[in-house]
């Protein structure tokens, strides 16, 4: 074989070898990110079990200006929803909250009320003390 044939072929084997690595490395790549996808998934789920089950509450905060949409919301999925005392449910009279009663500037600690399954089945606000 002449030394330019034997050249050709190893290009041709380099070339083959790079991409077949390319390819390789792109489905490992891709196999690992849908396992890290599942296993963040699985520790979400055991990390709201965890704190469903010893009770640990950590507030979100909430500005009272964000207060009325997250009250519409959740009254439209038919949860009821708890501001500062006051209730309001899918029967209430009004069915949207007093707007007067809600202080804009503040802000609101959220407290989502879940059953065993995690899923959402009130929702509390209570406003915070100023810092």
């Amino acid at each position: 074989m002449s030394d330019h044939a034997s050249s050709m072929l190893r290009l041709g084997v380099s070339v083959i070898l790079f991409i077949t690595a390319c390819v390789m490395t792109a489905n490992l790549s891709s196999q690992l990110g849908s396992t890290l996808e599942l296993r963040s998934q699985q520790e979400e789920q055991s990390e709201g079990r965890l704190f469903r089950t010893i009770g640990v509450e950590t507030p979100q905060r909430i500005k009272g200006t964000q207060i009325i949409q997250t009250i519409r919301m959740n009254l439209q999925e038919g949860i009821p929803v708890q501001v500062d005392g006051s209730k309001y449910d899918v029967y209430s009279e009004p069915f949207e909250p007093d707007v007067a009663t809600l202080d804009a500037s503040s802000m609101y600690a959220i407290y989502p009320q879940r059953n065993g399954n995690g899923d959402i089945t009130s929702v509390r606000f209570e406003k915070l003390g100023e810092d």
